[in-house]
């Protein structure tokens, strides 16, 4: 498998939360980092074209904002809105917001409750255990767009799987029951049939119901994604 490409922090701009709230207080920025009164930085790049964030859950706004690179360690609550990246890595992070944004390499590992909106997307060099991530009315590669499809039929069958199991679980135990405490009524043998059948039923049943719906659900989790033109 392959790894997170291992960036050298030499030329970015290293923040902590602390020294971002120090940095905030001292420039006066707008807002107080918090969810309903984020720190907003506006037109100006004023901490720098590349930057390292580490640990960080307050909340920012970037709006209009250009970053040669940009890199989230373990942050959450970022808004971006209108800005431009040449490489944005996000890795252990949450609950982001990129929004009509340009994105030239997107690097992403471990991430999870993330919106890309009205967002272009070039090229994804990194793609791995991404969770609770919507693109919404967002232009993306032909490959991007195979691994959010390939990771969403694997959520499916994983689902699928998990369905059958307990159906598998239950009517185990209820062969038990019929086994130990009504085995006057019927014989073992039509128990088992009685019970694989039904099984078997109920569970092609819900598998067709899940299939019916597949298509729904993906287009749900992920609206209006659009294929970037290879022209």
């Amino acid at each position: 498998m392959e790894k997170l490409i291992e960036e050298s922090f030499d030329d970015l701009s290293a923040y902590s939360e602390e020294r971002l709230q120090n940095i905030a207080h001292d420039q006066i920025w707008r807002g107080s980092g918090t969810e309903i009164d984020p720190f907003v930085v506006q037109n100006a790049n004023i901490l720098g074209q590349a930057i390292l964030i580490r640990k960080s859950s307050l909340y920012l706004s970037f709006i209009n904002c250009n970053f040669n690179h940009a890199q989230f360690e373990g942050c959450k609550n970022i808004l971006f809105e209108n800005c431009a990246f040449n490489k944005l890595v996000l890795k252990k992070c949450k609950k982001f917001k990129i929004e009509g944004s340009f994105v030239t390499d997107l690097n992403f590992k471990s991430i999870r409750d993330v919106l890309f909106s009205k967002s272009i997307i070039l090229n994804v060099s990194n793609k791995f255990r991404i969770k609770n991530t919507v693109f919404n009315d967002c232009q993306l590669n032909n490959d991007f767009l195979d691994y959010i499809l390939k990771k969403s039929r694997s959520g499916f069958y994983s689902k699928i799987k998990e369905v059958i199991t307990a159906i598998i679980i239950i009517f185990s135990f209820m062969i038990l029951y019929r086994f130990m405490f009504m085995f006057s009524v019927f014989n073992f043998v039509e128990v088992m049939n009685l019970l694989l059948f039904a099984g078997i039923i109920i569970g092609l049943l819900i598998f067709l119901l899940f299939s019916l719906i597949y298509e729904y659900g993906i287009k749900k989790r992920h609206p209006r994604i659009k294929i970037l033109s290879t022209e």
